[in-house]
């Protein structure tokens, strides 16, 4: 019971709030992969609420991390627009509209990808 809570609680936030918030998941921009809601419910789905607690615990301070790296990465100049971009993709703005404002999931405004594989850092 309790995880199916938290399941439709993940599942809003992914739908409703994370899209509007302003900013994606700093792990995920960071190492790629899924960001920490999805991997939240991941958790969730196999070990329960109770038992994918740990995980989730640790997770969140590798985002609370990754976000300090990212930060620290911008404070010595690394600009927006300056991440190299193998698919010749304009990737300013995977790090400051939240993936899939405009075009959809994981799309920045001109359409490509935006995830580490395209915007590396």
């Amino acid at each position: 019971m309790l995880s199916r809570i938290a399941l439709l609680a993940i599942a809003g936030y992914q739908r409703h709030l994370s899209p509007r918030k302003g900013y994606g998941c700093a792990y995920r921009l960071a190492h790629g992969g899924t960001g920490c809601s999805g991997f939240a419910k991941a958790a969730i789905s196999d070990a329960g609420m109770i038992g994918a607690l740990p995980a989730i615990r640790s997770r969140l301070i590798a985002c609370r991390d990754a976000a300090e790296e990212l930060r620290d990465r911008r404070a010595k100049g690394e600009k927006r627009g300056k991440w190299d971009c193998s698919s010749g993709c304009d990737c300013s703005s995977c790090f400051d509209l939240p993936c899939g404002r405009i075009k959809g999931p994981d799309l920045t405004p001109d359409g490509c990808d935006c995830t580490p594989d395209c915007c590396s850092l």
